[in-house]
């Protein structure tokens, strides 16, 4: 009876410690630096997606990143389509800090109230299969340092 115990107890705890392994490791679900992605490499004979970007505080305060699109449809509905081919529509994503926030269907993205400090904003362009596309070896992306005072 005793080791049936000590057995249900260490089972729970190592269960418990391989949860929140999970929740807080660097491949935890949600969270992606690019090292896990597909990679969808656009070739050269085709026009080439190109990303720009900007961030900016409006007027309340808040701030607001602005990416613009060339040779590239933002097509929410099409998202999670494995059509590797269809490097000229997609969606994108956005990190703050490294950080996956959201992805982006459109020009616009609203940051909030950001605090005083130093951030990196990134943004990446994506195929519907959800792959980073990449043009001669370099990620499509915008990348800004924002200091907020």
């Amino acid at each position: 009876m005793y080791r049936l115990i000590s057995f249900i107890v260490l089972f729970s705890l190592v269960s418990v410690l391989l949860y929140f392994h999970q929740q807080n490791s660097h491949y935890a679900y949600g969270h992606t630096d690019n090292h896990d992605e597909k990679i969808v490499e656009v070739p050269s004979e085709s026009s080439v997606p190109m990303l720009t970007g900007s961030v900016h505080q409006d007027h309340s305060g808040s701030w607001y990143v602005k990416i613009q699109t060339d040779n590239f449809t933002f097509a929410p509905e099409s998202v999670g389509l494995e059509n590797e081919e269809a490097y000229h529509e997609g969606h994108a994503h956005l990190y703050l800090n490294g950080e996956k926030l959201n992805r982006m269907y459109g020009e616009y993205y609203n940051l909030d109230y950001l605090d005083p400090g130093t951030y990196q904003v990134k943004v990446t362009l994506h195929a519907n299969n959800h792959g980073l596309l990449v043009y001669d070896g370099e990620e499509i992306a915008f990348e800004e340092e924002l200091i907020v005072e």
